[in-house]
């Protein structure tokens, strides 16, 4: 059988979300994804189900991201928001937000709340008009949140991020 070309397949959206329990433990991803099926056929029945084609791409236990069908998306969420007991325990899940790529959701919306500490966690670092925090150390690269805001508007992005040869460059000047 022959795949479909791109032109041709149905586009799809990515829902980030975050699962919130009574007990604060996580969840495991199939008793996840058992009440989020329950609550669709309960509130859309069969064919509802059929249209929104639920796929979970990541989840870590309180975060994740779900594939859903491009004209399905409110079907989804009203679904989703029905779920308010997971496997005993009372839970809700939040939705973050809708992207249209799996990249786009996670930048945008999955926001990493435990960055591990490292030896320059927290150093106010300044190049001339420039200045941020170091907030993580990943091998030769630093990465950096500018203290201005602005900065990381016009770039769309969440932090900037030096290697060692910037740093070095900049210690020499």
């Amino acid at each position: 059988m022959k795949i479909l070309p791109s032109s041709l397949r149905e586009k799809k959206r990515y829902i980030a979300f975050k699962v919130v329990t009574e007990s604060g433990d996580p969840v495991d991803r199939k008793v996840l994804l058992d009440e989020i099926y329950f609550a669709t056929q309960t509130l859309l029945g069969d064919t509802g189900s059929s249209e929104i084609g639920y796929r979970l791409m990541d989840f870590d236990g309180f975060r994740g991201i779900l594939r859903v069908n491009h004209g399905a998306v409110e079907l989804a969420r009203a679904a989703i928001a029905t779920v308010y007991v997971i496997k005993g325990t009372r839970a809700h899940i939040f939705i973050s937000g809708v992207s249209g790529t799996i990249r786009a959701a996670t930048e945008k919306y999955i926001v990493p709340e435990n960055i591990a500490s490292t030896n320059i966690l927290s150093i106010q670092i300044r190049h001339g008009r420039m200045s941020g925090t170091a907030v993580r150390e990943k091998g030769d690269e630093i990465d950096i949140v500018p203290d201005e805001r602005e900065v990381l508007k016009r770039g769309n992005t969440r932090y900037l991020s030096l290697t060692s040869s910037d740093t070095v460059t900049n210690q020499q000047e």
